[in-house]
């Protein structure tokens, strides 16, 4: 099953230049774990649109609202001990009888998807679990998660690629999912305040040591201080490129000096421009590379 969705680009300026550029898209519905982004998964048929925000702009990107995605998937994982309901063999074999005609009348250049297939089974039992809850958008983003994980669980070894074990497989991942769900909701929903206010410092903290932060549809994506990890599985997923050079300019002054810093996605100074000079720096935080420049300005001074 082929679903196109929106390609959507923009750039992002700060006071400091231009700073990113964003998104693509991918023509499968799939359900992307994207491990070195923090494992969260994105709905690509509702489309994907990501940027680099800079360390001047990001801290205030920073706020519950932003995290809820980050905090679900992991809340998922921790979940998933008390949310081990088996289902009912019913629901695989109906499962498989709405599966079974639609993936054999795909066109022939397009082979079943496993994880195409168990997704969009297992989100239409989301839009009717979370219609009616009293914080929907959480609801959604905690059942399409569990439905993700499960799918992965199940479709990730599936290597034949014809519907009938196509469908069992995808719809087993489904049905797991499914009868999951509301113990996934619930028990989420207690822990994700606290979670929101942890994972609100860990942004800012990211921030501050890689001088930027990835963003998608407004979530931030944890990194572990790899921007470029998160990019390259970002672009092998969606197909979206993200520039996570972030470059600082400025100037020397008394015995301070704001030099010239280049940061890469691992947030290492790669070096400082001081009066048309560089001194190369191994520094693994571009706050801190920021910060000592003030310093070697003046030890320059004094040698």
């Amino acid at each position: 099953m082929t679903i196109p969705f929106s390609f959507a680009s923009r750039t992002i300026l700060s006071g400091l230049g231009a700073v990113a550029v964003l998104v693509g898209f991918a023509g499968e519905a799939r359900a992307n774990h994207l491990d070195a982004c923090g494992g969260v998964y994105f709905d690509v048929e509702a489309g994907v649109s990501c940027e680099v925000v800079p360390i001047e702009s990001c801290e205030q990107e920073c706020q519950p609202v932003a995290v809820e995605k980050l905090c679900v998937a992991r809340l998922t994982n921790t979940c998933e001990g008390q949310c081990v309901i088996t289902p009912e063999t019913e629901c695989t074999t109906t499962c498989v009888q709405t599966c079974s005609p639609s993936c054999t009348d795909a066109p022939p250049d397009q082979p079943p998807n496993c994880m195409g297939l168990c997704m969009s089974d297992c989100q239409q039992e989301c839009n009717d679990t979370c219609a009616n809850s009293e914080n929907p958008g959480q609801c959604r983003s905690s059942c399409g998660q569990c439905c993700s994980n499960n799918c992965h669980d199940q479709c990730d070894a599936q290597t034949d690629p014809t519907c009938e074990p196509v469908c069992e497989t995808a719809c087993e991942g489904s049905c797991n999912a499914k009868v999951n769900m509301l113990c996934q909701v619930d028990c989420q929903a207690d822990a994700i305040p606290a979670c929101e206010v942890e994972t609100v410092e860990e942004c800012k903290t990211e921030c501050e040591t890689t001088g930027a932060a990835i963003f998608c549809n407004g979530q931030f994506l944890a990194t572990g201080g790899n921007l470029q990890a998160c990019a390259d599985a970002l672009a092998a997923e969606f197909d979206i490129q993200l520039d996570v050079t972030v470059k600082v300019d400025g100037s020397c002054e008394g015995n301070s000096c704001e030099g010239e810093a280049e940061v890469d996605a691992k947030g290492e100074a790669t070096g400082c421009a001081v009066g048309g000079a560089t001194a190369p720096r191994d520094i693994g935080l571009a706050g801190g590379a920021l910060a000592l420049f003030g310093l070697a300005f003046a030890a320059r001074r004094r040698r």
